[in-house]
């Protein structure tokens, strides 16, 4: 499935933007753009598309969203309406938006694990996001320098968060992860490179780490919080998903793309983690779409 490429640049005075979504019209579609966005929307509901997750929103939504990464908010209210019109308050800004190299600095560790941690969205409890729409309204208001202080106080709020939640799959952006163990780093970044290989074998990844199998298999669950196979399963199935939105792909094709050697294991892995088949999932997603755009 194709996803529209959006184009909203700062204006001339500002380094990023901050806007009342209804300022703009914008059309209801699944779209994409190179800014990390921050989307609040204070009342309403309908269906949320993050990547390959979807979902219900409702009153006091907030989601950061990665460089990239495909999404949708379609509001009951506009269903069926080219326009959706439902109130939210968007921010965009590029990563490099204060220059190359501001976000390198120690202070700003956290900064750049939370973009990391966006390439998949990252949803925001009520609480959270109230405060945040608020600063974000703040910005709407300021000019100068205090829309910079603002924003980066919003961002150190976010990383202050432990009740938010990944939304699209591991496997739909394959991203890198960074982690205070060398080896495991090596070892991620080897699974990212080489998850569609159906051989893949946690015998493999501790070979590559100079590790005997079960000491690198501890290791593994304690950064990560899954076993290796569990994980190489994870990215296959969040990969088979992204796969899986292009209509012209067979299930058996993406099965086997996704680094599955059997169609029925697939099949299995995919229902046991998503409560519904492959086909199912795509139905679902391609109605969702259809609905929003309409």
């Amino acid at each position: 499935m194709d996803t529209f490429v959006e184009t909203l640049p700062p204006r001339l005075s500002e380094s990023f933007r901050c806007f009342d979504r209804r300022e703009n019209r914008l059309p209801a579609r699944f779209h994409q753009h190179p800014e990390i966005e921050l989307t609040y929307v204070p009342y309403g509901g309908g269906r949320r598309l993050i990547g390959d997750h979807v979902d219900r929103y409702q009153d006091h939504d907030l989601v950061l969203v990665g460089e990239n990464l495909p999404h949708n908010w379609s509001a009951d209210e506009y269903r069926g309406q080219r326009v959706d019109m439902h109130e939210a308050v968007v921010m965009y800004f590029r990563r490099d938006f204060l220059g190359r190299g501001f976000f390198d600095i120690p202070e700003a560790a956290r900064l750049r694990e939370l973009f990391d941690a966006a390439q998949r969205g990252i949803w925001f409890p009520p609480d959270i996001a109230v405060e945040i729409g608020e600063r974000m309204r703040r910005i709407m208001r300021a000019d100068g320098m205090q829309r910079v202080a603002e924003l980066l106080l919003c961002l150190e709020r976010l990383c202050d968060c432990h009740q938010a939640r990944l939304l699209a799959s591991e496997g739909f952006v394959v991203c890198h992860r960074e982690s205070a163990d060398n080896r495991m780093t090596v070892a991620l970044d080897y699974i990212n490179r080489h998850f569609q290989d159906w051989e893949l074998r946690a015998s493999q990844l501790a070979t590559l780490v100079n590790m005997n199998g079960s000491a690198f298999s501890r290791r593994f669950r304690n950064v990560t919080g899954h076993t290796p196979t569990t994980y190489i399963n994870r990215v296959r199935l969040g990969y088979s998903r992204r796969l899986l939105l292009d209509q012209a792909n067979s299930v058996t094709d993406v099965c086997h793309e996704s680094g599955f050697s059997s169609l029925s294991h697939f099949s299995k892995l995919f229902r046991a983690r998503y409560a519904m088949s492959p086909s199912e999932f795509r139905e679902a997603h391609l109605v969702a779409c259809n609905s929003a755009s309409r």
